[in-house]
């Protein structure tokens, strides 16, 4: 129990080392303390006990106790040049790496070694860089041992191998890619991965700016439910790539050889390997397709140009010069075929001359996947909706279009091109100009860091962040690298502006006080209170989601929706905008809402902002109707979990040890996702370890794949202990809905007409327990007086067919059924308009009726429904409004179920 305590103090909780060292004496130091007071009491009673008391053995140390928990992963530390990252074996008499990038160039000639002195003062030869890698053959025993994984394997492999037939697709498992594969998956494990890779600061953003970057290389395994799918214990890190700066598009294939090589070890048709369900081993097969990053990390991971190459879409041909091209029918999809023997014949070229001639030819360069033979480089490359949307168009519409959190500069430079069209009409020409110069090809193989190194000051402490940031700098990156690293902003936006629109301060006042009288459930996090300030900062992807389908949906037509002409036709753009977002950020869709997307998203900028050229950016979601159908839900394979497995690592305390970052991030990791497995799917014998892990790990993430828990009699009677009164009129309320489901219960009331003689099982005990919420798919619902935020909702109507409608929870009761808890709650109905008011609402006509939102009455119904928690669609987002909005007498509240995010259809 010590050690587990420990554990989670060290890696849940973020104690330091010593101080949990110190915690694990002190423990120590009590039990013995304890321990010997009872043994004095005993012997002072004259009870016959031993002389000494037992040791306990409680470890002193946290590294003691990650052995006996056996936490620590299988890590391996590849010997690599720091520059070009070239991997030696560690035995080999080379002092410098004599990579070549063509037979004719000049080798790297980095040093590969430095020299370190030991605790007794020798000096000792060691690798400047080291790639950290973790065992995939281990950690694959590792997870096929859980039997709570080999149970939804099994669970994915029988719904995957007689799907019904459907035409929404809830995950990727729904998908024609996965219909295309599914004659390679004759057993529970032939298991698929995606990858993601993506590069962050370990020190934070915040912290040596973009200086120093780190790049890890991640496998998900889409075999199991979403539910677990991106749990730190079900995520493999195949590797993290060392900073300062990481490989470029010109050095990465030394770091993917070992990617490809760890994947092709279990390629079909696999190999012998132990399970939970087959201790003596069964054939187990690994493939990695669908390929997930930002966009520059999708270039660079995948060998194709970056935004500003001349062919700068990874799944057609346009070129810079055709990006206006809206016309999807008329482009030239890429080929994955072709696009391997491109790339063979750019690695195949002699010279760096002939490689860059063959670049610009195609903007393909060879990367190791290539060599898998069934990686498809184009089908098989994940337009991430995170970057490409929300942190893309979203933000883009808000800070350019509408002109909420535009810098100083970027106003004055607008400005002034504003002033000088009204000047001279030839202007417009030097605009195309300046537009033809910021797409110019930059992908070339001469850019080199800005960075310059700086010496360590006497206050530079080793070990110190100002010491790590001057170590970082002082590696002489800029006098090796000579290929560019495709860091150009795939959406830096021209200055062409013919109209200068900007939000007026007093529709801003609208928005935030929006933002703050919004009711919204616990677990949406709620943008700034300030928008539109310089304080605000940058808004984070989710707070972009919630910005555009929760609080304006809510606000915006209330402002625009009987304005002039203009504003009308930025709400029917906005609309547009809401629309696609919508079903690109749904974790489900159909093959029709994809191409519903496609023709949302053109028209929500380019009819009203046609001064604004298109950015890669755009082009790039042209695309999105495609990926759609292919891949289903984009939200499944979105960048959300990597961003925050990033956060995690970031988090993780290093001690500013540079050469040691990566292995410390990546063994914390392993750690940490072991003692998650302890944590959740261990059952210890004893109570006191079990009550201890209801503690430390009070949620259980693996409900969903368990069945209900059978109550004891003792459990029973307990329950019954504290309860609370149960009124007449709900306990009918409660066996009318029993018994319309299909049970068969009594009354417990004698001299009711439906009394008969049933057996004690049978009859509904009149005792409930009130409770303020509950626990339902992670989210937390609450009754009206508890938390008002978290009690709106909306619900399938019991036995209506699929038929759905809004309300308020009232309360909430809990009361053992056939030996199962069961959760009932109490709905009141919103109320909607009278056909008079209704038509004034905004929402019930084009555009805003696609917007999910809805203008209902203030006051909710006097009836009740009865529902049970999987009547439940989603929480709602609520706006009260006063009387007299939209020509309305009374007050109304503006509702919008977008928090469904398409998981309940």
């Amino acid at each position: 129990m010590c050690c587990l305590l420990a554990a989670w103090l060290n890696l849940h909780a973020g104690v330091s080392r010593n101080t949990v060292n110190a915690v694990l004496k002190a423990l120590d130091l009590i039990v013995v303390t304890m321990l010997n007071l009872t043994y004095a009491a005993l012997q002072a009673a004259d009870y016959e006990v031993g002389t000494q008391t037992p040791k306990i053995g409680i470890p002193l140390d946290i590294r003691t106790v990650y052995a006996r928990l056996n936490l620590d992963p299988k890590i391996h530390r590849l010997f690599c040049c720091p520059i070009c990252f070239k991997m030696y074996p560690l035995d080999i008499a080379l002092k410098k790496c004599n990579y070549q990038k063509s037979s004719r160039a000049k080798p790297c000639n980095t040093d590969l070694w430095s020299f370190r002195h030991s605790k007794k003062g020798h000096k000792i030869q060691i690798p400047r860089c080291s790639y950290t890698t973790t065992s995939f053959d281990s950690w694959l025993q590792s997870f096929l041992n859980r039997p709570s994984i080999e149970k939804c394997l099994y669970k994915t492999f029988i719904k995957t191998q007689n799907p019904a037939p459907q035409e929404r697709m809830y995950d990727i498992q729904d998908s024609p890619f996965w219909d295309s594969i599914r004659h390679n998956l004759n057993s529970p494990h032939d298991l698929i991965f995606s990858v993601y890779v993506d590069w962050f600061n370990p020190l934070g953003n915040k912290q040596a700016g973009k200086q120093i970057s780190c790049g890890a290389i991640v496998l998900y395994c889409l075999n199991l439910p979403l539910e677990i799918r991106f749990r730190p214990e079900n995520i493999f890190v195949i590797g993290m790539m060392p900073g300062p700066h990481g490989p470029t598009v010109g050095t990465i294939h030394h770091i993917l050889h070992h990617y490809c090589n760890s994947i092709m070890e279990f390629e079909l048709p696999g190999k012998s390997m132990p399970t939970s369900s087959h201790p003596g081993g069964t054939r187990v097969s690994a493939r990695v397709y669908p390929n997930i990053a930002d966009l520059l990390g999708s270039k660079k991971f995948t060998g194709f140009g970056s935004p500003s190459a001349t062919y700068f879409c990874t799944w057609c041909t346009l070129s810079k010069e055709q990006v206006e091209s809206l016309d999807y029918d008329s482009w030239q999809l890429r080929d994955g075929n072709t696009v391997k023997a491109e790339a063979q014949a750019w690695k195949n070229a002699v010279t760096l001359s002939e490689k860059e001639n063959l670049f610009k030819q195609n903007s393909i360069r060879w990367i190791p996947q290539h060599d898998i033979p069934y990686f498809d480089p184009v089908q098989h490359v994940v337009l991430g909706m995170m970057h490409n949307t929300l942190e893309g168009h979203l933000e883009f519409h808000l800070r350019e279009l509408w002109g909420l959190g535009r810098t100083e500069k970027k106003e004055k430079q607008l400005t002034q091109e504003e002033t000088e069209r009204d000047q001279d009409e030839d202007v417009t020409g030097s605009a195309n100009d300046l537009n033809d110069f910021t797409m110019d090809d930059v992908d070339d193989d001469n850019s080199t860091p800005t960075a310059t190194p700086g010496p360590r000051t006497r206050s530079q402490s080793l070990g110190s962040l100002s010491s790590l940031t001057s170590q970082a700098l002082q590696w002489d990156v800029a006098s090796h690298i000579h290929e560019e690293d495709d860091s150009d902003d795939p959406d830096f936006k021209d200055l062409d502006v013919d109209t200068l629109f900007k939000l007026t301060p007093q529709q801003i006042a609208h928005f935030r006080h929006c933002i703050s009288e919004i009711l919204l459930p616990t677990w949406v996090e709620r943008p700034p209170r300030n928008l539109g300030e310089k304080s605000y900062g940058k808004l984070k992807a989710h707070q972009l989601l919630i910005l555009f389908t929760v609080i304006f949906p809510l606000i915006i037509p209330e402002l625009w929706a009987f304005g002039n002409e203009t504003e009308r036709k930025l709400l029917e753009k906005f609309c547009d905008l809401v629309a696609a977002t919508n079903i690109i950020a749904s974790y489900s869709v159909t093959p029709t809402e994809a191409d519903d997307y496609g023709k949302y998203f053109k028209n929500s900028m380019r009819e009203l902002f046609p001064q604004y050229h298109s950015l890669p950016n755009h082009h790039y979601a042209m695309h999105n109707p495609e990926q759609l159908k292919f891949w289903g839900p984009l939200a499944c394979l979105s960048e959300f979990p990597g961003e925050r497995l990033n956060g995690e690592f970031a988090k993780i305390s290093t001690n500013n040890h540079f050469n040691e970052m990566e292995l410390t991030m990546v063994r914390q990791f392993g750690r940490k996702a072991n003692l998650n497995v302890i944590l959740n799917e261990t059952n210890y014998e004893d109570d006191a370890t079990r009550d201890l892990l209801e503690i430390l790990a009070p949620v259980d993430v693996y409900e969903f794949a368990h069945d209900p828990a059978i109550m004891s009699s003792y459990e029973v009677a307990q329950f019954y202990k504290k309860y609370d009164d149960f009124k007449r009129e709900e306990y009918n309320t409660l066996l009318h809905y029993l018994n319309s489901t299909g049970k068969e219960y009594y009354t417990a009331y004698p001299e009711s007409m439906l009394y008969q003689s049933p057996t004690l099982l049978s009859i509904l005990q009149p005792v409930v327990r009130c409770i303020r919420d509950f626990n339902f798919q992670g989210k937390t619902y609450s009754n009206i007086v508890s938390h008002e935020a978290g009690s709106h909702i909306q619900y399938y109507i019991p036995g209506g067919n699929g038929e759905h409608m809004t309300g308020c929870i009232m309360e909430i009761w809990q009361l053992p059924l056939e030996q199962k808890l069961s959760t009932f709650l109490l709905v009141k109905e919103h109320l909607p308009l009278s056909p008079s008011q209704k038509v004034k609402s905004p929402y019930v006509w084009a555009p805003c009726s696609i917007l999910q939102s809805e203008l209902v009455q203030r006051n909710l119904a006097s009836y009740t429904y009865l529902i049970e928690p999987h009547h439940i669609i989603c929480h709602l987002a609520v706006y009260k409004r006063p009387a007299g909005t939209y020509d309305i007498p009374q007050e109304t509240m503006s509702i919008v179920w977008s928090l469904n995010r398409g998981h309940r259809k």
